[in-house]
């Protein structure tokens, strides 16, 4: 079967199209969305490996969204306003991936977006 040069070049620019495409998303790192969906103010604690990062202050019914490079897991410490402490489930995370932590008055769900 013989290809012709039109064929070949559409080819040729499918599959560098498609390698930048994959290399761009699994490079970017891991998306975090940290939606807090309390009444109060929270203050965000990660914790992955041997690092902790401070997020700061997640305002009531704010999004605050975070990058990391990487593949680990992490849990989430949240406190409250009024001085309670939760923590997320541990969570898995690699490059190219998005996870939601949605935080409400009593609990911390995670979910995955694919």
């Amino acid at each position: 079967m013989r290809f012709s040069r039109l064929t070949f070049a559409t080819l040729l620019v499918v599959i560098v199209s498609t390698t930048y495409v994959f290399v761009k998303e699994t490079s970017s790192g891991a998306r975090f969305r940290i939606a807090n969906n309390s009444t109060q103010n929270v203050t965000v604690t990660a914790n992955w490996l041997e690092r902790s990062k401070d997020l700061g202050i997640v305002k009531a019914g704010s999004v605050k969204p975070i990058t990391v490079r990487g593949e680990a897991s992490m849990v989430f410490a949240m406190r409250y306003d009024d001085g309670r402490e939760i923590e997320s489930k541990p969570v898995y995370f690699t490059s190219g991936t998005t996870i939601n932590i949605s935080i409400s008055k009593d609990s911390v769900d995670v979910s995955y977006d694919f």
